[in-house]
């Protein structure tokens, strides 16, 4: 374990702290709502903090690989069932938004499990549109916590990057898949 770690791992701990505020948000409590957001700010401080540090201290290691884009998941997808599921925010992505995101997500996971099981590897290593992708979920959840009027303008890009994102992870499944088919393992 290293510091990037360390950081990351508070991240995944301020996960059920940002989701418990979003589930107990309502309009009798709404400092909820902001504290949620400054839980956010945090984590998305955090998450940019880890990798610079990673990277300019050398200390990437193959867990940092996988706790990193794991406590995304977490945070978003809560972020995301949370602000869904409540009734308290009248600004809010509509849900055939959130299903695409938990499912593309499901669908990460899912494959990466499934790759895990056959080559015994874990392939992970996000591309230009997977971190646009997360850096947009990011700008909606923010958008949607402040109920910004204009969200709209933030929630369709989102939403097609989740798809193009999608579309491309499944692409490079499918070569990495041929390729270890190729070379005998």
């Amino acid at each position: 374990m290293n510091l990037p770690n360390y950081i990351t791992l508070v991240r995944i701990f301020l996960v059920p702290v940002f989701f418990s505020l979003l589930a107990y948000y309502n309009t009798a409590a709404p400092e909820l709502r902001w504290w949620a957001l400054f839980i956010f700010i945090i984590s998305m401080f955090t998450d940019a903090l880890d990798g610079i540090l990673a990277r300019r201290l050398r200390q990437q290691t193959r867990l940092g690989t996988f706790l990193d884009p794991l406590a995304d998941k977490l945070l978003l997808l809560s972020g995301f069932l949370g602000i869904a599921f409540s009734n308290a925010f009248p600004i809010k992505p509509p849900e055939w938004i959130v299903i695409m995101i938990v499912f593309r997500d499901l669908f990460l996971v899912g494959g990466l499990a499934i790759f895990f099981m056959l080559t015994s590897e874990l392939p992970i290593a996000p591309n230009l549109i997977g971190k646009v992708t997360t850096f947009l979920q990011m700008m909606t959840i923010v958008s949607v916590l402040i109920q910004w009027k204009f969200s709209y303008w933030v929630w369709l890009p989102t939403a097609a990057c989740t798809a193009v994102s999608a579309l491309s992870y499944l692409l490079r499944a499918i070569r990495f898949l041929n390729s270890t088919a190729r070379n005998g393992t």
